[in-house]
């Protein structure tokens, strides 16, 4: 049974990323809170790349798991729904399952259970819960109701939109009453864990306004190496890095491999920190910037492979970094830039 708080904070993580979308779902958001008498106090809106389970389960993570955020008032909507989980046509668009996760944290995350969304704040989650979601919106009498009033417009193949403001709302009111006569219950079965896919390994999991690269290397793979070199790969491209204790440990206009500041507390004395990639004054992301034949340029994306392994002698003369770590001038001219 949900705490019966009648206001909250709320936060969504989508990749939307337009306004139209978020202005639906916002909207949306607000009438069904509005019709199970409760309010929205905060309303904030987290963009995340297209598709991208990585970005968007990190960015829950951040949020979720802040101990300095609001307590059990702070409520996560999560759609990053890449309909990948089966190959086949979908006959009503369906996709990935809708679940209710309970953190340890007393927080509540209202989640599409597609790839990443949810692997980052695994360890924090004490409940987990299937939605029933019907595949048919014919099939959510209220929905429909509210729908034909406004002239009948129809909810189309958009669930974050019309289906699931519905159900986040009903839950978070404390009611387990069914919005489909399909199910008995708005709530259904409790998941394992297991149907949570841990956190991706070796990977990009980041990439933040400084353009340093976050990823998920194990800062304990790093004891022993310090002050050692290490080559890192990502998105086909090689840099040479300082194995350092920290990004600024290290000259200017130099490449760091370091634990980060970013640590997710995960209660009972468990924690994570990831490591970064950086460039003292510079911008890290864009040493690993691919270019294709037309000239166009992409920067690594949140979960793209990244690894490390110690410099070797030849490393350094192949790659045209300095014995002491310094880059090669091209490719320091171009990481430098925004």
């Amino acid at each position: 049974m949900i705490k019966p708080y009648t206001k909250f904070y709320l936060v969504v993580i989508a990749d939307y990323n337009d306004d139209d979308a978020h202005g639906i779902v916002h909207d949306n958001l607000f009438y069904w809170f509005d019709e199970h008498d409760m309010n929205i106090l905060e309303y904030d809106r987290v963009d995340v790349r297209p598709f991208n389970t990585v970005h968007t389960g990190y960015m829950l993570a951040r949020r979720a798991l802040n101990p300095l955020s609001p307590s059990a008032r702070q409520v996560f909507f999560v759609n990053t729904a890449p309909r990948m989980d089966d190959t086949k046509k979908r006959d009503t668009n369906q996709g990935e399952g809708f679940v209710m996760a309970v953190l340890k944290n007393g927080k509540h995350v209202f989640a599409v259970n597609s790839g990443f969304s949810l692997s980052f704040v695994k360890p924090a989650i004490d409940k987990l819960y299937k939605m029933n979601v019907p595949d048919d919106v014919n099939q959510i009498p209220m929905l429909l109701e509210a729908l034909q009033s406004a002239g009948n417009i129809g909810a189309g193949q958009f669930r974050s939109g019309y289906v699931y403001p519905v159900i986040t709302a009903k839950a978070l009111s404390g009611t387990n009453e069914s919005i489909s006569p399909q199910f008995e219950t708005l709530r259904g079965d409790e998941l394992p864990l297991s149907a949570i896919p841990d956190m991706p390994t070796d990977s990009m999991i980041f990439r933040d306004g400084y353009m340093n690269v976050k990823t998920s290397i194990d800062p304990a793979d790093l004891s022993g190496h310090f002050n050692d070199f290490a080559v890192v790969e990502c998105h086909g491209m090689e840099i040479i890095a300082h194995i350092a204790k920290g990004m600024f440990n290290i000259p200017l206009h130099h490449f760091s491999l370091a634990p980060g500041s970013t640590i997710l507390d995960y209660g009972d004395g468990k924690s994570r920190q990831f490591v970064e990639v950086a460039l003292r004054g510079g911008h890290a992301a864009k040493a690993f910037t691919k270019q294709i034949s037309n000239g166009e340029r992409f920067l690594p994306s949140e979960g793209e492979t990244i690894t490390w392994r110690k410099a070797t002698d030849e490393d350094f003369a192949r790659l045209g970094y300095g014995k002491d770590g310094t880059p090669p001038k091209d490719l320091l001219e171009s990481a430098l830039k925004l």
